[in-house]
């Protein structure tokens, strides 16, 4: 009769077991479903299809302009000043007389002359000094063109070439623009910048030298999209994009570079050349998620 039950009581337990196994393992797979739904919920987000427009990029530099032409005139030989027709400030013509010399025993008198058109921004003798060989006896300059002078950096001097436009705001306020005249082709040792000379029409001379200017620069044209500043975010690395979706709705991180930021938008490349970026709802998903799309399309920029 003990036997009996003992056989009775065990089947019953592993009834129980065998019952809480299944169920056990129910709830694991039921709990598994729920998970994996919860990594691919398809959230709901608005994309803009924007094409891009080739663009260029803006750099941005602090110089100062410079005369295209000054040179410091100097005496070839020695002697005594005898004659200067002209003042500081007067325009001279190629060749005309600035200064001429004394020279005892000889018959005729060296003349120092103008070198090149331009205004005497300093006459640095009178009659009666003298001057030994080498010893300066006026500036001269042409302020037409003026040059704009920019020091940009070494990972943006591959952007630029010759005639590149360029627009600076002078201290005063005053807009200029002009073209990319010459690109250096070695960094200063300290700054590790490149010299840039832009050179600026300048026929009423109003622009004067030594000024100091903001300076953009246009680089190279490249595929550029015009965005909204606020859709910008960071990946986990650390890098500036924005969230895009690609064909089969997945979401995906892009990294950008700003090329130019306008009051209407930014413009930034790195994307493809059709993109569907993601303009509203990019806070709530993330790498690889399938998620619902609501279209919208880029005006025409």
């Amino acid at each position: 009769m003990k036997i009996k039950q003992t056989y009775k009581t065990a089947s019953i337990l592993a009834s129980f077991l065998v019952i809480w196994m299944v169920s056990g393992s129910l709830v694991e797979e039921q709990t598994f479903e729920i998970n994996e739904t919860s990594l691919d919920t398809l959230s709901s987000v608005t994309i803009l299809n924007s094409i891009a427009s080739n663009k260029s990029q803006i750099l941005k530099s602090s110089g100062f302009t410079e005369a295209d032409k000054f040179v410091q005139v100097r005496a070839e030989v020695s002697g005594r000043v005898i004659s200067t027709p002209v003042q500081q400030g007067d325009y001279v013509k190629e060749g005309d007389l600035i200064c001429q010399l004394y020279i005892a025993g000889r018959e005729a008198y060296p003349k120092i002359v103008a070198p090149f058109s331009g205004y005497l921004e300093s006459l640095k003798v009178d009659e009666g000094d003298f001057l030994n060989v080498g010893s300066v006896c006026a500036s001269l300059i042409d302020p037409d063109p003026m040059l704009l002078v920019a020091d940009v950096a070494e990972k943006d001097i591959a952007q630029i070439q010759l005639g590149s436009e360029a627009t600076a705001k002078l201290i005063s306020g005053r807009l200029i623009s002009g073209e990319v005249a010459f690109i250096g082709s070695s960094a200063d040792k300290n700054t590790r910048t490149f010299r840039v000379e832009i050179s600026v029409e300048n026929k009423d001379t109003t622009i004067r030298d030594g000024v100091s200017a903001e300076i953009y620069i246009k680089g190279k044209k490249e595929p550029a999209h015009k965005i909204s500043p606020a859709i910008l975010s960071l990946n986990d690395q650390g890098k500036l994009g924005v969230r895009t979706v690609t064909k089969e709705n997945k979401v995906e991180f892009k990294e950008i570079k700003i090329l130019e930021d306008t009051s209407s938008g930014m413009w930034v490349s790195g994307l493809d050349q059709e993109a569907r970026i993601i303009t509203l709802g990019q806070e709530y998903v993330f790498q690889g998620q399938t998620v619902n799309v609501k279209e919208t399309f880029s005006p025409d920029a």
